[in-house]
C-alpha cells in the first residue's frame, strides 16, 4: 500500500489506501468511483470512503497498487488514468461511451495499468480469442469528439495495458485512432519514446462512409497488439493504415488480428524517423488475417439510376438536342470527394424554347448530385441535392466535362516495410490486393528514405515464412537501394521459405507477377514456396542496363514449384532465362525448381519443366495444394524434402489454437537498433 494524496496535495503521515471492488447502488456513484480501505497503521479498524473524481470537493485518494477504479457512464476518464497508479485496474462501463482525447500519463514503477470494459473475459471475450465486431457490440467505447486521437501517449509513458474496448472513429476520419508513442518531430529522442504497452482484444473501427487514416500507430517500444479487429481503415488519395510505425524503435509482437485497411494493412517506415539512426524492429508478425474487402474495387458511390429526360413548353432553354447524365457524390474523408461513374446519357430534343426535366433515383449516402449537360454549344453542369432537375434555360450552370470513372478507396499493399529490421513474419493470410493507387503487389520490401533525411534506412533480416498469400495482383516486391536522390543502405538478408502464393492472377488488373526484385538487394533466398500465378514471368528482375546490370549478389532460388509463364526469369532488356540470370545474379544457386511449362535449355542444371502443374495438386480447385502421394516431385528437393511448401505444416500453423505465451524480451536488447 502506499500512502494517499489528497486533491490539496497533502499527505497523511500516518494512513494508507487499498481501494476494493464495491456494491455501492448505481445511484451512489458519481462520475469515477473508488471503494478503499483506509486502515490507520497498527490499528485494526477499517473506514470505506468513496471518492468520486471530478465531483466537488470530495477528497482525490489514490489508489494502492492492485485497485480498482470504476468510471460510470459520464465520469471522468481522464482523472481515472491520472490518479491510476501502477497494478491498478480501470474499469468502465459496459456499453458506455467515453468520450474525449484521453492521455496516458508518466507513472512510475513497472506494473501495468489496466484499462478494460467491467465484463466477464468468457466465450468470444476469453483470453486468447480474437475478438469480433459482434462480441464487441457490449464493450465500452472510446471516441474522439473531433480530428486527434482518442487515446495517445505522454511521452516516457510506459506499462499500460488496454483490453476489451472498442474505439470508434475520429471525425472526418482523420488522423489515428489510437497513437501510441510521437510520430511527430517531438519525439526525437530515444530517451523520451514510450515503451511497454499492451493492446489485447480491442475493436478498432474507421467509419464506413468517411473511412480512417490509421487505426493504430505504434511509435514505442516494447509494444504488443494481439487478438484484435481493426477494419474500415480507408481514405481517399492518401495512404492508409491499420497499424503503422515509422518513429518508433520497436519490438513489436502483432499476432492474431484481423487487421483491414485500404492502403498498408501493416506498414514500417514511410516517414522519415525523428530520431537519428533509429530502424524500427525486432518484430513477430503471427497468424494475423490481413485482407481488403474486395467490394472496395468497386466506386464507392454506386451510379444514379432510373434516369429519365423529358421535355416541356416553359422555359427559355433553346431548341435543339441535349445529352445528360448524373453523377452521385459526397464526401470521403477530411478533404476528399467520391463520385460515381456517370449514368448512362439521355438525350432529348426541344422542338421550340422550353425545358428539359431530368429525374433519377436517390443514390445511397450520397448528399449531392451533379447532371452534366452537353449540346446547345456548351458543356456544363449543376450541382443539386434532390434526385430531380429542371433545365429551364435561366440557371447558366458551370462549364465542365463529365469524368468517365468513379473514385474508389487508395488501394496499395497488404504488407510493406520501408525501414525495419529483425522480423519474422509467419503463418499468416494476406489476401485480396488489385491493381489501384500501384501495380498491385501485396508484400512490399522497398527500403525508401521517404523524406530524404533517412540515410541510414534499410531493410534487413526478414524471414517470411509458412504464409498463404491469395487473390492478388501480383505476390512481392523487393528494392535494394532508394533513388539516388535519396540515398539508403542495402536490403540484406530477405528469406521466403515455404509459402503458398495463389490466385496470383491479372484479373486483379496487375501484371501476374511472383517476384520482383531491382537495385540489388542481397542475400535473397527464396526456397521451397509453392506458386500459382498466370502472368508471363515469374521473376522480374531489374536495375542498371542491359549491358551493366545492377547485380544482385546471394540470390538463391530452390526447391520451388510453380508455372514458369512465358518468360520465366527475366531482366529488363535480356533475354529471358539463363540470359538474365548469368546477367543478373552471380554465383546463383538456382536448383530442384518446378517451372512447368519452360524449357530445360534456358536454366541451370537440375531443374523440373514438367508441363501438368495443374494435376500436381490433392484440390488445386479449392486451394488445397498439397502434392499427391507418390508423384515425381516427392522427396526431390535439395534437402530430401518435397519441392514446395510443406503444405501440412502451413495449413497446420494457420489454423491452430490459441496463439502461446508472450515470450519475455530481454530487457538489453528490447528495441535498440542502429546503423552498423
Amino acid at each position: 500500500m502506499r500512502p494517499s494524496t489528497t486533491r490539496a496535495g497533502r499527505r497523511p503521515e500516518s494512513q494508507a489506501v487499498l481501494h476494493i471492488d464495491s456494491g455501492i447502488p448505481l445511484a451512489l456513484r458519481q462520475g469515477t468511483e473508488v471503494m478503499s480501505m483506509r486502515v490507520a497503521l497498527g490499528v485494526c479498524a477499517v473506514t470505506a470512503v468513496l471518492v468520486s473524481f471530478g465531483s466537488g470537493e470530495w477528497p482525490v485518494e489514490l489508489a494502492a497498487a492492485g485497485s480498482t477504479i470504476r468510471v460510470a457512464s459520464g465520469g471522468n476518464l481522464q482523472d481515472a488514468l491520472n490518479a491510476a497508479q501502477p497494478g491498478d485496474t480501470i474499469l468502465l462501463q459496459a456499453g458506455a461511451t467515453y468520450s474525449g482525447n484521453f492521455v496516458l500519463p508518466v507513472k512510475s514503477g513497472a506494473s501495468y495499468i489496466t484499462i478494460q470494459t467491467d465484463i466477464a473475459a468468457t466465450g468470444a471475450l476469453a483470453p486468447g480469442v480474437r475478438l469480433s465486431p459482434a462480441a464487441a457490440a457490449s464493450l465500452a467505447r472510446i471516441k474522439s469528439p473531433n480530428t486527434t486521437p482518442a487515446l495517445k501517449t505522454q511521452a516516457s509513458s510506459h506499462h499500460w495495458r488496454l483490453q476489451l474496448l472498442q474505439f470508434g472513429p475520429n471525425a472526418t476520419g482523420f488522423g489515428d485512432i489510437i497513437e501510441i508513442g510521437d510520430g511527430s518531430s517531438a519525439q526525437n529522442s530515444l530517451s523520451i519514446v514510450p515503451y511497454s504497452f499492451v493492446l489485447d482484444r480491442l475493436y478498432v473501427y474507421g467509419d464506413p462512409l468517411m473511412g480512417q487514416k490509421r487505426g493504430i500507430a505504434i511509435n514505442a517500444k516494447d509494444v504488443t497488439v494481439t487478438n484484435s479487429t481493426i477494419r474500415d481503415i480507408k481514405a481517399v488519395g492518401q495512404d492508409s493504415q491499420a497499424l503503422g510505425a515509422y518513429n518508433g524503435p520497436g519490438p513489436f509482437w502483432i499476432e492474431n488480428n484481423y487487421l483491414e485497411a485500404s492502403g498498408e494493412n501493416f506498414m514500417l517506415g514511410g516517414a522519415d524517423p525523428s530520431i537519428t539512426d533509429l530502424i524500427p524492429g525486432n518484430v513477430t508478425f503471427r497468424r494475423n488475417y490481413v485482407t481488403k474487402p474486395v467490394s472496395w474495387r468497386n466506386p464507392i458511390l454506386a451510379t444514379p439510376a432510373n434516369v429519365a429526360v423529358s421535355g416541356g413548353s416553359s422555359g427559355s432553354l433553346p431548341a435543339g438536342t441535349f445529352s445528360y447524365q448524373v453523377v452521385a457524390r459526397r464526401a470521403a474523408g477530411p478533404s476528399s470527394i467520391a463520385q460515381s461513374t456517370p449514368s448512362p446519357a439521355k438525350t432529348v430534343a426541344v422542338r421550340q424554347s422550353g425545358q428539359v426535366k431530368i429525374t433519377w433515383s436517390a443514390v445511397s449516402t450520397a448528399s449531392e448530385y451533379r447532371v452534366y449537360r452537353t449540346g446547345g454549344g456548351a458543356n456544363v453542369y449543376w450541382t443539386v441535392t434532390q434526385p430531380t432537375f429542371i433545365d429551364s434555360g435561366v440557371w447558366p450552370g458551370t462549364a465542365g466535362t463529365v469524368a468517365a470513372g468513379g473514385t474508389v478507396w487508395t488501394v496499395k499493399n497488404l504488407f510493406e516495410l520501408k525501414n525495419a529490421h529483425d522480423l519474422v513474419i509467419e503463418q499468416n493470410v494476406f489476401e485480396n490486393n488489385w491493381k489501384e493507387a500501384q501495380a498491385g503487389y501485396a508484400i512490399v520490401f522497398t527500403v525508401r528514405n521517404s523524406g530524404g533525411a533517412c540515410t541510414w534506412c534499410t531493410i534487413q533480416n526478414v524471414e517470411f515464412r509458412n504464409n498463404i498469400v491469395r487473390h492478388v495482383a501480383s505476390a512481392v516486391n523487393i528494392l535494394g537501394y532508394d533513388d539516388p536522390s535519396r540515398p539508403s543502405v542495402q536490403a540484406t538478408n530477405l528469406n521466403f521459405r515455404d509459402n503458398l502464393f495463389y490466385d496470383v492472377d491479372s484479373k486483379w488488373g496487375g501484371q501476374g507477377f511472383f517476384f520482383q526484385l531491382g537495385d540489388a538487394p542481397k542475400n535473397v533466398i527464396v526456397d521451397h514456396n509453392t506458386i500459382d500465378h498466370t502472368g508471363g514471368i515469374l521473376v522480374s528482375v531489374y536495375g542498371g542496363t542491359s549491358t551493366a546490370p545492377r547485380q544482385i549478389v546471394g540470390f538463391q532460388y530452390t526447391n520451388n514449384l510453380s508455372r514458369h509463364g512465358s518468360y520465366g526469369v527475366m531482366g529488363t532488356n535480356l533475354a529471358y532465362g539463363l540470359g538474365s540470370i548469368t546477367a543478373y545474379f552471380p554465383a546463383v544457386t538456382f536448383r530442384r525448381n518446378l517451372l512447368s511449362g519452360g524449357s530445360a535449355s534456358r536454366y541451370p542444371p537440375d531443374n523440373f519443366f514438367s508441363p501438368d502443374f495443374d494435376t500436381l495438386f490433392a484440390n488445386r480447385a479449392v486451394g488445397d495444394y498439397r502434392l499427391l502421394p507418390g508423384g515425381p516431385f516427392a522427396n526431390a528437393g535439395t534437402d530430401g524434402r518435397d519441392l514446395g511448401a510443406e503444405m501440412g505444416t502451413v495449413l497446420a500453423l494457420i489454423s491452430s489454437g490459441p496463439p502461446p505465451p508472450l515470450p519475455t524480451i530481454p530487457t538489453a536488447v528490447r528495441g535498440l537498433h542502429f546503423r552498423r
